[in-house]
C-alpha cells in the first residue's frame, strides 16, 4: 500500500532534520532548481513574511521617534492602524506637538476651547450642527489613552472641517440692551458688550446668560476690553471705568480726558485710551494713575492698536502715529494717505494701513519708511489683517483683496454686498463680515469662497471672531447679539 501524503512528508522532514546544516543548504538548492515558476512564487510568498523584520521592535525608542518625526500626520494615523506596537509608538506628544505647531494649534492646549462640554440648554439638530464624538478608549482596554497633542490634533481637524463645511450652531440671541450695541470684546469665556443705553453687559459665552449689567455709566458706552478678570469700559462721558469680571463691581473710574472715549487698548496692566479731545493717555489699572499723555494728532483719532510697548493710532488728519508708551514719545509719524486712515495692523517688521483714499500702504515698523502702495480698491478700506505671507483688505467697494508684501494683488473676492466691515485671518482661512447679514468663509490660498453663513439672523454692525466662534451685533435698537459656535 502506497504511503499517504502525510507519511511522505514525515519521511522527508525526518530526513531533512538528520542532515547537517551544509547538507540542508544543498538539499534546498536542489529542490529549488526542480521547482516550476508557480511553485517558486508560492515559496516566495511563504518566505517573505518570515524574513521581514519590524524595526520598531529592535531599534532604540529615541531612534524610532526620530524616524517617525519625518512622517506626516495622515501617515501617522495610518501607521497607528498597523499593529498595537506601532499604535503605541505613534501615540506620543513628542510626535504630535510639532504637528500641532505647524498648524498654529498650540493655543488649544491652554484655552480649552476644544475640550469644553456643550452646556447649551437645547439640542442642536440638522446636518449643519458641529457634532464631535471622541472614541472612548475604555472600549479598547489593551490600548493606552490617546496622548494630549494627538487628541488636540484630531479635534482641531474636526473644527477645521466644521468651518469648511459650514457646520455651526446658533445660540439663543442675547437680548437685554435697550439701544444698539456699539462695542464688544471677548476673552473666549465671557463676552462684554457696550451700548448707547449707557450700560455694558457681561455674558457667559457657553450658556448665553447675562452675568452682570454694568450700569454706572452716565452716557453711551463706546469701547470695552476684557482681560485677566478685568473689564475696562470707555464712555462718552469722558470716563474710563475698571470693573471686576467675577462680581461686576466697579473698582475705579479714571478721569483726565476732556471729551468722550473713542477707543481703548488693554494688556492686563496698562490701558491706552484715545479720546475725541485728540489725545491718547496711558493708565495703570492698579492705582488708576495716568502715566503719560500723548499729543500730536490734529484731528479725531479713528483707530487704535497696541502690541507690547508700542501703540499705533490713526486719524482723520491722514496720519498714523507710532508711540512708545513707556517713554511717551512719538517715535514715527507716517504720512502717505490723503484721506482718513481707517485701520492698521503692525508687528515687529511691518505696519499695514488702510484709508479712505482706497489705498493699502505697507510701512517698515522699525524705520517708518513707506515700502509699498497696494492699489486696486475703488472704495474706502475699512478693515485689514495680515500674516507672514499675505495681506487681506476689506472695502466699501464690496470686495476683499489679497496682496503680497510686494504690493501685488493676488486675488479679488467679490461675494459681499455693501461694506466689508471685519476680517479674521487664521492660516489660510479668512472669515469676513459685511452688510446685509453676510458672513463668508474663504480659502486665501486659492481665493475661493468656501461657504456662506446663511443663518445669521441680524444685520452686521460689530463682529468678533476667534477659532471657534463668530459673535455679531446688530446696528438696530434694541441691541441684539448673536453667537455662532463652530464647536
Amino acid at each position: 500500500m502506497e504511503p499517504s501524503f502525510e507519511e511522505k512528508m514525515d519521511l522527508i522532514f525526518s530526513a531533512f532534520i538528520s542532515l547537517t546544516a551544509q547538507e540542508q543548504d544543498e538539499a534546498l538548492s536542489r529542490l529549488l532548481r526542480v521547482c516550476q515558476l508557480p511553485q517558486l512564487k508560492k515559496i516566495y510568498s511563504e518566505v517573505c513574511p518570515l524574513l521581514s523584520i519590524d524595526f520598531v521592535l529592535i531599534l532604540p525608542q529615541e531612534l524610532v521617534e526620530r524616524i517617525f518625526s519625518y512622517v506626516s500626520a495622515d501617515d501617522l494615523f495610518r501607521m497607528a492602524c498597523c499593529s498595537k506596537t506601532w499604535r503605541e509608538f505613534t501615540n506620543t506628544d513628542i510626535l504630535w506637538q510639532p504637528l500641532c505647531a505647524l498648524q498654529n494649534w498650540l493655543n488649544f492646549d491652554t484655552d480649552q476651547q476644544l475640550f469644553s462640554k456643550n452646556p447649551y440648554s437645547y439640542s442642536p439638530t440638522g446636518l449643519t450642527s458641529p457634532r464631535y464624538s471622541s472614541v472612548t478608549i475604555s472600549d479598547f482596554p489593551s490600548l493606552s489613552p490617546t496622548c494630549r497633542w494627538k487628541e488636540i490634533y484630531i479635534r482641531a481637524c474636526h473644527l477645521s472641517q466644521n468651518w469648511m463645511l459650514g457646520r455651526y450652531t446658533v445660540l439663543p440671541l442675547l437680548r437685554g440692551h435697550q439701544e444698539r450695541v456699539d462695542c464688544l470684546d471677548c476673552d473666549g469665556k465671557r463676552l462684554v458688550s457696550g451700548s448707547s443705553d449707557k450700560t455694558a453687559r457681561v455674558w457667559d459665552l457657553f450658556t448665553a446668560n447675562c452675568l452682570h449689567v454694568l450700569d454706572s455709566h452716565t452716557d453711551a458706552v463706546t469701547s470695552v476690553c476684557i482681560k485677566d478678570e478685568v473689564i475696562v469700559t470707555g464712555c462718552a462721558d469722558s470716563l474710563i471705568r475698571i470693573f471686576q469680571t467675577e462680581t461686576g463691581s466697579c473698582l475705579r473710574a479714571l478721569m483726565g480726558h476732556n471729551s468722550g472715549i473713542d477707543h481703548l487698548c488693554f494688556d492686563g496692566t496698562q490701558v491706552v485710551s484715545a479720546s475725541s479731545d485728540r489725545t491718547l493717555r496711558v493708565w495703570l489699572i492698579q492705582d488708576g494713575r495716568c502715566r503719560k499723555v500723548l499729543r500730536g494728532h490734529e484731528d479725531e483719532i479713528q483707530y487704535l492698536t497696541m502690541k507690547k510697548d508700542l501703540v499705533a493710532s490713526t486719524s482723520w488728519d491722514h496720519t498714523i502715529r507710532m508711540w512708545n508708551i513707556q517713554t511717551g514719545e512719538c517715535i514715527a509719524v507716517l504720512k502717505g494717505h490723503t484721506e482718513v486712515v481707517n485701520c492698521c495692523q503692525f508687528d515687529c517688521r511691518y505696519l499695514v494701513s488702510g484709508g479712505g483714499d482706497c489705498l493699502v500702504l505697507i510701512w517698515s515698523t522699525e524705520s517708518g519708511k513707506l515700502l509699498c502702495k497696494c492699489q486696486g480698491h475703488t472704495g474706502d478700506v475699512y478693515c485689514l489683517m495680515f500674516n507672514e505671507k499675505i495681506i487681506c483688505s476689506g472695502s466699501s467697494d464690496s470686495t476683499i483683496r489679497v496682496w503680497n508684501f510686494a504690493g501685488k494683488c493676488l486675488f479679488t473676492m467679490s461675494e459681499h454686498i455693501g461694506v466689508v466691515r471685519c476680517l479674521h485671518l487664521d492660516g489660510n482661512r479668512l472669515v469676513s463680515g459685511g452688510d446685509r447679514k453676510k458672513i463668508l468663509v474663504w480659502d486665501v490660498a486659492n481665493g475661493k469662497l468656501v461657504n456662506v453663513v446663511h443663518r445669521n439672523p441680524s444685520l452686521l454692525h460689530k463682529i468678533w471672531i476667534n477659532q471657534t466662534k463668530v459673535i455679531t451685533a446688530s446696528p438696530e435698537s434694541p441691541g441684539i447679539l448673536t453667537i455662532l459656535s463652530y464647536w
